[in-house]
């Protein structure tokens, strides 16, 4: 009767450089997938209006490599590109196998401040300094007589805790109630004032913020054509006379 013979185990070693080269040639063959079939052949970019097309571009596909869907989204994911102004992070995310869109996520901005003439402190909806930047950008309420001797992003504007809070309340309701001015301008006292084009509403402090609105909306189609000063300052539910005192040269 013949002898079966007996399988010879492979060894260990040999098991596992058996491995690392089937994993290589999965690795070279998925290499050449992408390297031949991902080409960029189309780009987007979302979030931000603050910069062209071209410029997001050119800021975040600056490596010659970047030609490469895969390379371009693996890149930028280990290596994230930071620096920009107003954008606090990108996502580079492939559409498809020659298609990419850059997602740009913009710092949120409530308005801003002109520091001096060459400098502007744009702040968030926290009262936080969120950029520091000589280039002025169109679209946020601007603040004035505040000022920040030595602004730091991430710090709290350096008007106080009260007024901060009061700042945010005030540009979420003007936002609100569709009041947006020019210019919020506070004085020494740190009471405020709404400059428009052809009349000013004086706010006064953060006391009835919201019913001074609501009674503001109301007064504005009668005065619209007017030029002169709205004074709510004194306005309180037990004082509910509201005064337009119109410029000199109209009142005469």
């Amino acid at each position: 009767m013949a002898k079966k013979k007996k399988k010879r185990k492979k060894g260990f070693g040999l098991v596992v450089i058996e491995w690392i080269l089937g994993l290589a040639i999965i690795i070279g063959i998925g290499i050449a997938f992408c390297y031949f079939f991902c080409k960029v052949k189309d780009v987007s970019v979302e979030g931000t209006k603050l910069y062209s097309t071209v410029e997001i571009i050119d800021y975040i596909l600056d490596d010659e490599l970047c030609d490469n869907a895969v390379y371009a989204v693996v890149s930028n994911h280990f290596f994230p590109k930071d620096g920009l102004e107003f954008i606090s992070d990108f996502e580079v995310k492939m559409t498809s196998l020659n298609t990419i869109v850059i997602v740009c996520n913009e710092k949120p901005i409530l308005g801003y401040m002109e520091n001096n003439p060459s400098e502007y402190i744009y702040f968030n909806y926290d009262g936080r300094i969120a950029q520091i930047s000589s280039h002025y950008v169109d679209g946020y309420i601007k603040v004035e007589g505040v000022m920040c001797e030595e602004p730091m992003e991430g710090d709290l504007l350096d008007i106080g805790d009260r007024q901060v809070g009061y700042l945010v309340a005030l540009i979420k309701a003007v936002e609100k109630y569709d009041l947006i001015p020019n210019v919020i301008s506070y004085n020494s006292r740190g009471d405020v004032t709404l400059i428009y084009d052809s009349y000013n509403i004086v706010l006064g402090d953060v006391e009835y913020l919201e019913e001074k609105m609501e009674r503001i909306t109301h007064i504005l189609p009668s005065i619209e054509q007017m030029e002169g000063t709205l004074h709510v300052e004194n306005y309180s539910p037990n004082s509910t006379d509201i005064v337009f005192e119109k410029k000199m040269e109209e009142a005469e």
